[in-house]
Parts: C-alpha cells; structure tokens; sequence
C-alpha cells in the first residue's frame, strides 16, 4: 500500500495488479483486452447497474488502463465521498464473475477497438513480437482478431484467479491517509499466492507488414535497461531526449539528433521511443514517411543510432527536459498512483518527489555515453507497416 497526502479536495484511489499480457499462454492471447472491457460488469456483490449509479451518484469515475505488464483499476472523487465507492470500487476491481451474457455484449467493442487501430499503434506491437517474439513482452496490449469471441467466461475467470491475488496487488491512495487506505485494503479479499514470474528474453529481429497507402511506419529499437535497474534507465530516459522527442509546438519540428539525422528527406518525422519493463527496456526510433522517401529516411536514422554520441551540453539540456517532463506527471495524480504503484510492487520501493532532481542529476556523461555506445553496437528490432516498397530490411542496414 502506498499513500500520497496531495492537499487536492479530490482523492484518487488506484489499484494495480501484476497482471497484463506478458502473462498470457497461447492459448489464451488478448485475454487481457477483454478483461480490460470488462471493467465495471457485474462483481460477486453488485450489478453493473448499481456499480455505475453509485459512482456517478458520487461524482466518481472508473477506468482500467493497461501495460504489458499490470492492469491498473482507478476512481477519482471528491474526498469526503470516498467512503460512498469505495465499496464498488474495489468489487469491480478484485470481485469481478464474468456473466456470460455480459462479456457476450461487449464483444463488438473489442471488435471495435480491433478495427479502429492505426499503423502507428500496430507497428508498436509488432516491433514487441520482433524483440521478444511470441509469448512474454511479445503478447499485444490487444486480441488478435482470429481470438474476438473466445475469451468465455471461464477464460477469463482462469487469468484473473491466477494473477488477481494479494501478492501481485498494491492499493495506492492520493489524498487518502494511511490509516484510511489500511481500512480499505481489508475490504479487499483476494486469494493469497505470488503466481508466475518469468524472465523476459530479448532476441532482435524483424516484422513487416504491407498494408498499402502513401506512408510507411517504421520502429528500429534495441535493448536496454529495465526499471529494476533504476541507474541504467534514467539513462535511457536522458539518451531518449538526446535522441529528440516530438515537437510540443504546434506545426513545429521536433528536435534532436534524430530529427537532424533526416533534415535534407523532406515531410519525415523521426524520434525516439523508449518501453520501459521491470526487467528489459527498448529504446530507439520512429520513422513515418511518405514511402518514396522512407527508405533514405529510415538508412539516415539507422546511421545516426550506429555513430551516436553524447556531448555534456545535450545531456544537460536532456536532463532538463526529462526533469520538466517528471514534475509535469508528478502534478497528475492518476499518473502518479499508477507510477507508485508500479514501483510498490515491481522494484519494492518507492522514489519520493523529493528525490527525482538527486537521481537524474546523479547520471553522469559517462553512464549515458555507454548506453549509446550500448545501443549503436546492440542487435536491433525492426517492425514497418505500410507501404513498404522502399523500407530497406534490418539486415542492410
């Protein structure tokens, strides 16, 4: 349990559970998805009906967002109505029973979701499948589509007993005092168990997939650090900013290496991505192209990542950068139920707000011009989607 005094009137109650699509078999793939949908249905002790009212009743919100790694549950409500939800809360979060006809009636949404996914978003998942392959980190945040209708209850009720259990669950309170959020936790009963726990395997390779129209979509990444090792991903972290993020100006440039890297390919966007994991990370790059113009574009970002360098004034203003970002989300309680909760029950301890500045200033120029050599010598993964009749292939690159 982890509790937050934030001096907002509006209190944030999160659940977060080990349990997401790193832990699916094959069998059993986007089971995670419809346990995603399946949100706020009907628990052992409440309707969806009287969950709904009840938290709308309040002024509450339910959501459940995902990670490949933990589902997190969250409410958000005016402080003095906490002790109005809490009690649906936290049925629809650890007392869910998977009515038939109910997971039957969201089947469409599933199918809804499936079809409305952009070639950014699957070029994403396909880049997981080319790193870790098939199972782990290599499952997608959504179903396939050969699996939409064969989640049945009893599927679902077999991945939530085995992962929904006290060990893989850490409650978080913003704006809820310790002694309060102890008073909800025993209301929480969950069977006790550590459930499974593998290592991920990183392995590098490649998938592409055509899908015809004017651009192509791009990710080349290799392997870094995971959050376990709290030294080596901040560095990611600062090195992804070197790298150059989107432009938050409005019809501007993004800045950065990789942005210089294709400034005479004209219409291409180029930045760095980073995913985080408890024990593995992927950091590299984004490339969308008009397809004439992608392979040029995607030859100059590879070339880049292989000669990458850092001088003491990028990391500087790296450090910047990712200090603004961290304060920013620090402001957010949502996120910042979620981020405490992940630590709480992934690397066991919590970071204080007050300890951000000491540890990104900690890493020095030599810990992230290791991790670039790291990276420009590293064995890549390589996902496209599109049209790619100009996307050169990993291994000529």
């Amino acid at each position: 349990m982890v509790s937050v005094d934030s001096g907002s009137p509006v209190a944030t109650l999160g659940l977060l559970v080990k349990a997401g699509p790193r832990n699916e078999g094959y069998e059993n793939q986007g089971v995670s998805h419809q346990l995603r949908i399946a949100a706020g249905l009907g628990t052992k002790n409440f309707t969806s009906f009287a969950i709904t009212r009840n938290l709308q009743q309040a002024g509450g919100t339910l959501r459940c967002t995902q990670g490949r790694e933990h589902t997190f549950y969250s409410t958000q409500v005016l402080e003095n109505k906490v002790d109005d939800v809490v009690d649906y809360f936290l049925d629809a979060a650890g007392a869910q029973v998977f009515k038939p006809w109910e997971v039957a009636d969201n089947l469409p949404r599933l199918k809804q979701e499936l079809a409305q996914l952009d070639p950014a978003t699957k070029a994403v998942e396909l880049l997981h499948r080319a790193a870790y392959r098939q199972g782990g980190l290599g499952n997608s945040l959504y179903s396939p589509e050969y699996m939409a209708g064969k989640h049945k209850p009893a599927v679902l009720k077999s991945f939530f007993d085995k992962h929904f259990t006290s060990h893989r669950t850490a409650l978080v309170g913003i704006g809820i005092d310790h002694a309060t959020l102890t008073k909800y936790a025993s209301i929480l009963h969950l069977e006790s168990g550590q459930g499974p726990s593998d290592k991920a395997k990183y392995f590098g390779g490649e998938i592409r997939k055509d899908a015809g129209g004017r651009k192509a979509f791009v990710n080349l990444a290799a392997e870094v650090a995971g959050a376990e090792n709290r030294k080596d991903a901040l560095a990611a972290m600062l090195l992804q900013r070197t790298l150059g993020l989107a432009s938050h100006v409005k019809y501007g440039q993004g800045v950065g290496k990789l942005q210089k890297a294709v400034g005479n390919v004209h219409d291409v966007q180029a930045t760095a991505t980073s995913f985080e994991y408890m024990d593995t990370g992927l950091l590299g790059a984004t490339i969308v192209a008009d397809a004439a113009k992608a392979g040029k574009a995607v030859e100059a970002v590879a070339a880049a990542l292989r000669s990458l360098t850092v001088s003491a004034e990028e990391l500087a203003a790296a450090k910047k950068s990712l200090l603004l970002y961290a304060h920013c989300h620090l402001d957010n309680p949502l996120c910042v139920a979620e981020d405490y909760g992940f630590q709480a029950l992934f690397t066991k301890a919590v970071v204080p707000a007050h300890s951000v500045n000491n540890l990104v200033n900690g890493i020095t120029l030599g810990d992230v011009q290791a991790l670039a050599k790291k990276l420009s010598s590293g064995k890549w993964s390589m996902s496209a989607v599109g049209n790619l009749s100009g996307v050169p292939y990993l291994d000529s690159l």
